[in-house]
């Protein structure tokens, strides 16, 4: 008789723990879950073959009809993508980098025939 009280103890014991919490544990921090962001669409580059242009925009290789995780390509342009997302369409250009080359200031050619 004592052996069942002890194991009618036991079980109500362990049920009990699940919802005890360890007091050595580190509080949980609560999250508020804030509205996801979606990451701007990136372009990395404007392809030109024979006439076809295609794009690589969000790391995946694209032409006109393509869709990348909820974007549509609507045209690949000749710098850069028309695309549709979230029912409204934009686009997307590549950037276009100041050049760092700048014109001599005496024409090599010239200096080196040794006209002035």
């Amino acid at each position: 008789m004592k052996g069942l009280l002890w194991i009618g103890v036991l079980t109500l014991g362990t049920a009990n723990a699940e919802g005890l919490r360890d007091p050595t544990r580190p509080p949980l921090l609560e999250h508020h879950a804030a509205a996801p962001q979606a990451l701007a669409p990136t372009l990395s580059a404007v392809l030109n073959f024979n006439g076809e242009r295609s794009a690589i925009f969000n790391g995946h290789l694209v032409r006109s009809g393509s869709a990348v995780g909820g974007y549509t390509i609507l045209a690949v342009l000749d710098d850069g993508v028309r695309y549709r997302h979230a029912g409204q369409s934009q686009e997307l250009h590549m950037p276009h980098p100041t050049s760092s080359l700048k014109k001599p200031a005496v024409d090599v050619l010239r200096a080196s025939s040794g006209v002035p």
